[in-house]
């Protein structure tokens, strides 16, 4: 990932998040970190599939002290992930909802644009996926 690639994802990432100390620098050709007031709080792995080009965004969210391992993502959970990634990313917009009939995994908005899932990993906690594709940096520009 290039330095005007890596600087185009974070000022999207910034804007959608409502968070201007969110950026991404390059770590590798197709690697980086996302970064919030300089500290790395995710990994970002670039696809190029078939000339489709995307961004998986990884950030992993611990488990409240005490947790079950496969603790279910209820009403509180939300809650304390909705506070966790608030705090995190500076995005105060962020709300973290249920999803219709599952308990595993909820999903993730700001300003009532989706922008990801959670999901409960065992061994980690919950795991915030986003994926960015290439369009929508160009619909940004």
């Amino acid at each position: 990932m290039n330095v005007a690639e890596s600087t185009r994802l974070g000022a999207y990432l910034s804007k959608l998040l409502g968070s201007p100390t969110v950026s991404v620098v390059a770590r590798g050709a197709d690697d980086a970190a996302m970064l919030v007031d300089g500290r790395a709080v995710a990994q970002v792995v670039r696809d190029d599939d078939e000339g489709e080009l995307s961004y998986a965004i990884s950030l992993t969210v611990p488990r409240a002290p005490g947790a079950p391992r496969n603790a279910p993502i209820d009403e509180a959970e939300r809650a304390r992930l909705q506070g966790v990634l608030r705090e995190m990313l500076h995005a105060a917009k962020l709300e973290v909802r249920a999803r219709p009939r599952k308990t595993d995994s909820a999903e993730v908005y700001v300003h009532d644009e989706f922008i990801g899932t959670l999901s409960v990993d065992e061994e980690e906690g919950q795991v915030l996926t986003m994926s960015i594709l290439e369009i929508d940096l160009e619909d940004d520009a």
